[in-house]
């Protein structure tokens, strides 16, 4: 469930300045985020050597993790659903150059309103998990309760509860196939596999682990 609670006037600047203050003690997570609609959110936890940008844009849960040296381009709109984790060293990105860079050469930063200049919103369902080094291109969506491999390079639109690896990323498994192993090992968390998935784990038939 979103996060309403409005932050007070002081609490943006604060975690500016903690975010800054934190480095003198190197690489750290930092608690805490104000949404770009001013919403706090206590739980969420951004490295300070990771980057956000177009921040303003970036509509991101509570519950959220988001490791080291990461980059989040929010430019086009950005996504992430409570309880992500998002690993170390991963990209996260709205809009792509590349082409146009080559189509444009010199005259790339002279214009505009650009040819081949790629842009869409990326989205992330709630409890995904992210691994390190990934990289997600514009316009991918990602159904809540996914995994996505470390090293994967994903786009398209893919389901809820899929796991994810490869260059370019395919679906190789469902989470609920683990998730339900898991809770028949471990019972009493059922509740709270209910609270945000609204019903234990039924893997399809045939999915792979």
């Amino acid at each position: 469930m979103k996060s309403n609670l409005k932050a007070p006037w002081w609490r943006r600047p604060y975690q500016q300045l903690k975010m800054l203050a934190s480095r003198a003690w190197g690489t750290r997570m930092v608690g805490g985020f104000v949404r770009g609609d001013g919403v706090f959110l206590p739980h969420t936890r951004i490295s300070n050597t990771s980057h956000v940008f177009a921040r303003e844009r970036l509509d991101v849960g509570d519950h959220v993790f988001i490791g080291h040296f990461s980059v989040l381009d929010a430019t086009y709109g950005l996504r992430i659903g409570e309880g992500c984790q998002i690993g170390f060293f991963t990209g996260i990105f709205t809009h792509s150059s590349h082409a146009a860079i080559r189509l444009y050469g010199r005259a790339y930063v002279e214009t505009a309103e650009k040819k081949a200049y790629f842009t869409a919103p990326v989205e992330i369902g709630d409890y995904s998990f992210v691994g390190a080094h990934a990289t997600l291109l514009p316009g991918t969506v990602l159904g809540r309760g996914s995994i996505v491999s470390a090293y994967s390079m994903v786009s398209g639109k893919h389901p809820d509860f899929a796991i994810l690896a490869g260059q370019p990323a395919k679906q190789v498994g469902d989470t609920r196939r683990m998730d339900e192993r898991l809770l028949r090992e471990h019972p009493e968390l059922q509740a709270h596999y209910l609270a945000w998935a609204g019903e234990l784990p039924k893997p399809p038939e045939g999915a792979q682990p």
